[in-house]
Parts: structure tokens; sequence; C-alpha cells
């Protein structure tokens, strides 16, 4: 072949890929996804999730001790998840599950929250046992986080390496000028996405290895909540969330995760709620704050929680003799 017919035809391969690009490049400015939510629109509530903030540092309102005559109470443990973070008060689970039994059951009811993010199981134990059962309860709800398994001396770790990583991340002048991209851009966040999926699954499902130290510590203090409630002659409600980051179909990667909660839970007495089939028809993108910014459940997984949560009350605390019969 001629050498001019050659340096045609690598022209001609260089036109075409970098006319291809810049369609690419069209194409995902206009029909690209923002990073959003999926069509959820987030909530701002900026310092508002912070409030009410209780004397006691919880994200709740004052409670009294004793518990009044005619009230009757669930004790809400948990992390971040329980404690409502990136939502208003009212729209976090131990809200509407207040509100709920009291209209259906005729009864004057309290959810006192005693979330704190970061928590893991053995901390919510202990504040089961400092605190908790002060407040008279009727019923206790520990709300599961795959991350409650997790000792604090790794999470510590794992906090103190994240940061450090943030610090040395800086990013070149090349970078900067590639990432004017979209498509460029588009591939980099995918790629990151999937490189970071993959470390957490693997993160988490360490977690639950036999041999793992906070594994056996976090089925210990399952297994004295429920000593604690049965001596005291209070249900224990085990609520297993999943990480919404995920496939909530059958491909979420933790499902024989929450299989192990259950059964450890279960051993120690609990009524046990795995919330994944509450979720599974959903797409995850609309159950979070703010897409893969903030992954924590927006008021629509917090509602679906509460009316799971309020099911599994209802058979496990007897009603008043008093209330009023359920509305319908």
């Amino acid at each position: 072949m001629p050498a001019g017919n050659r340096r045609a035809e690598v022209v001609l391969l260089l036109v075409s890929v970098v006319v291809a690009l810049l369609l690419a490049e069209s194409a995902v400015r206009f029909f690209g996804p923002d990073g959003g939510a999926g069509g959820y629109a987030p909530l701002r509530t900026g310092r508002r999730e912070r409030q009410p903030i209780n004397a006691l540092g919880y994200r709740d309102l004052d409670r009294a001790q004793p518990k009044p005559a005619g009230v009757r109470r669930l004790v809400c443990l948990g992390d971040s998840f329980t404690w409502g973070v990136g939502i208003l008060f009212d729209d976090a689970w131990p809200q509407r599950v207040e509100r709920a039994l009291s209209r259906t059951r005729g009864e004057r009811w309290e959810a006192v929250n005693l979330a704190e993010p970061g928590m893991n199981a053995v901390q919510q134990a202990s504040r089961l046992e400092s605190e908790g059962l002060g407040y008279g309860p009727d019923v206790a709800v520990m709300a599961w986080v795959l991350n409650d398994s997790e000792d604090e001396e790794a999470a510590a770790a794992r906090r103190a390496a994240d940061w450090a990583e943030e610090e040395r991340r800086e990013p070149a002048a090349a970078d900067a000028l590639l990432d004017r991209s979209a498509l460029v851009r588009l591939v980099r966040t995918r790629v990151h996405a999937t490189l970071e999926n993959r470390r957490r699954t693997l993160g988490y499902r360490s977690m639950y290895a036999e041999s793992y130290a906070g594994w056996a510590a976090a089925r210990r203090a399952l297994s004295a909540m429920g000593g604690m409630c049965r001596a005291n002659g209070v249900p224990l409600v085990v609520v297993i969330f999943p990480l919404f980051a995920n496939r909530l179909d059958a491909g979420y990667p933790f499902a024989d995760l929450h299989a192990k909660v259950a059964q450890a839970a279960g051993e120690a007495g609990a009524k046990v709620v795995d919330l994944l089939p509450h979720y599974r028809t959903v797409d995850w993108r609309l159950l979070v704050v703010d897409g893969a910014a903030d992954e924590h459940p927006n008021e629509i997984a917090h509602r679906i929680a509460a009316q799971a949560i309020v099911r599994a009350v209802e058979q496990v605390v007897p009603r008043s003799p008093a209330s009023a019969p359920a509305r319908r």
C-alpha cells in the first residue's frame, strides 16, 4: 500500500476517534447522570438536623424519670441511622413509631432515643444497662447497622486512615484540566466507585469473620441485652438495616451477614426484623439523603422502617386493657 494511503487512513482514524470522543462528551453533558439521588430531591436540613437536643445531649425531647403513669415507652438504641442524620427530627423512625403507636393503640407512647452516631453493639448494650432501663421501657428496640460489629480500636484506625488519605489528595494541574471533561469525570467516578465498593464489601465482610474480635464482642453484647431485657420483663426487638449504597434486590452483597445477625439476635431472645425485604422493590437512590454524598436513610426509608417496627412492637407488647381499638 502506498505511504500516502497509509497516512490518509491514520489521519481518518484519528479524526474518527476525536469525533467519537466529542460526541461522547456531548452526550454525557446532555444526558449523563448528575450525581443526584435518582429522582428524590434531598432536603437541606442544615443545622435543623441537630435539633432538638435534650439536656442529656440526645436528639430527643426531655423524658421524665420515673416513667409517668399512663405512659408506655420504647427505648431506641442505635447509631446515626437511629439518630436521624440528614433528616428532620419528626421524620426519624423513633418519632414515627411514637406517633403511630399512640394513634393506633389509643395509648400514650414515648420513644426515648438514646442513639448516638458511631456507636457499636457493645456501646449500645452498655447504654441500655446504664440508662435505658431507667426509663421503664415497655419494649427496647435496637437498630442494627452492619458496622455495629466493628470494634472501637479498628474504627478509630479506619477513621484516621481515611482522614490521612483525604489530606494526601492534592489534585495535579493535569488532573484539574482533565476534570473539566464530563466524559473523563464519568469514567473516573465509575472506576472509583467500583474499586471503593469492592473495598467496602471486603471490609464489611471481614467484620463478620468468626475470628474477628468485634463480631465476638457484638454477639456477647446481644446476649447481654437479651438477658437484661428478660430480667426486667422487657421485650427486645432487633431491627437490621441494610446498607443503602448497594442494590437492594437479589444482588445485595450482604444478605448472608443479615442472616448471621438475625441468628445471633434470635438466640439472645430478640424479636428480629430484617428490613431488607421491605426495601427490595425500591431503588436505593430514592432511600438515601443525598445520593453517594450522604448514604444515610432519608425520610422515605425511615417511614418504611417505622411501619415494620410498629408491626413488631404490636406482636410483642400486649395492649393496655383500657386502650382503644386500632384505627383503620
